[in-house]
């Protein structure tokens, strides 16, 4: 039988070392010099052997920072049950759980409209409308960022106060004076761009979770599309109804 390479054993090593807890969940793994150092093998050996601990869910890398044991689903620090057939906000969701959201605001500026967004909202691409991009913090950590593209036939009369602290459905309620009556949501995987990673504090490339939705008036008036993007160790639980 064919011995092992080099990489894999050094793979080896971690996962084993990752799955059975033997590096913590959270904890900080050595550096690729380091490593690279202890097992007598180059820097790009070692890189390759944590992208595909990475692409296995089993460590996350933050730009500047380091590589980090990816937390499992029990030991998540921020966990909340999040219905997306549901109309109550994220804020409200997040309270439940006992945490608090908070933002910084990005920018809030008329923006063109990207093809799915207007695709979203029955509009021309490149059409202007209002973005409002912010990140979220959970428990001071950033749990992620959100991107909202506004229905053109909106007043947006938003002071600079409100979207620094107030979340998205309250904006809406209190200061559009308007009522959403039904979110069409849907998730799926994507990985951070250079811009994402820069402002997110990972690494270009790293997986997220995007949840895309519309939010609608009660009669059926599209209020705006949204994106909101999700990093680790922030996770949720979702529920969601089929039709026949």
């Amino acid at each position: 039988m064919r011995a092992p390479s080099v990489r894999q054993k050094i793979y080896e090593h971690f996962a084993v070392a990752l799955q059975t807890g033997t590096i913590a969940p959270g904890a900080q793994l050595p550096t690729e010099a380091e490593i690279a150092k202890e097992f007598e093998v180059s820097r790009s050996t070692v890189q390759n052997v944590m992208s595909r601990l990475m692409q296995e869910g089993l460590v996350r890398r933050q730009a500047g920072r380091g590589t980090f044991a990816c937390r499992r689903d029990d030991d998540m620090q921020i966990r909340v049950g999040l219905d997306i057939h549901n109309i109550q906000s994220f804020e409200d969701e997040v309270a439940l759980a006992g945490e608090t959201v908070t933002f910084r605001l990005l920018s809030f500026a008329p923006s063109p409209l990207p093809v799915r967004a207007a695709r979203k909202l029955d509009l021309e691409p490149g059409l202007e409308v209002f973005c409002l991009r912010r990140l979220r913090f959970v428990a001071g950590q950033c749990i992620g960022s959100e991107t909202r593209w506004f229905h053109p036939d909106l007043s947006m009369s938003m002071t600079a106060q409100a979207l620094a602290t107030e979340g998205v459905h309250a904006l809406i309620k209190d200061r559009l004076g308007l009522e959403i009556g039904r979110i069409d949501a849907a998730l799926r995987a994507v990985v951070a761009t250079s811009q994402e990673a820069r402002e997110l504090g990972i690494e270009e490339g790293a997986p997220l979770l995007m949840r895309a939705h519309v939010l609608l008036t009660p009669d059926d008036d599209k209020i705006l599309y949204g994106e909101a993007l999700y990093v680790e160790p922030f996770a949720f639980r979702y529920s969601a109804g089929f039709q026949a």
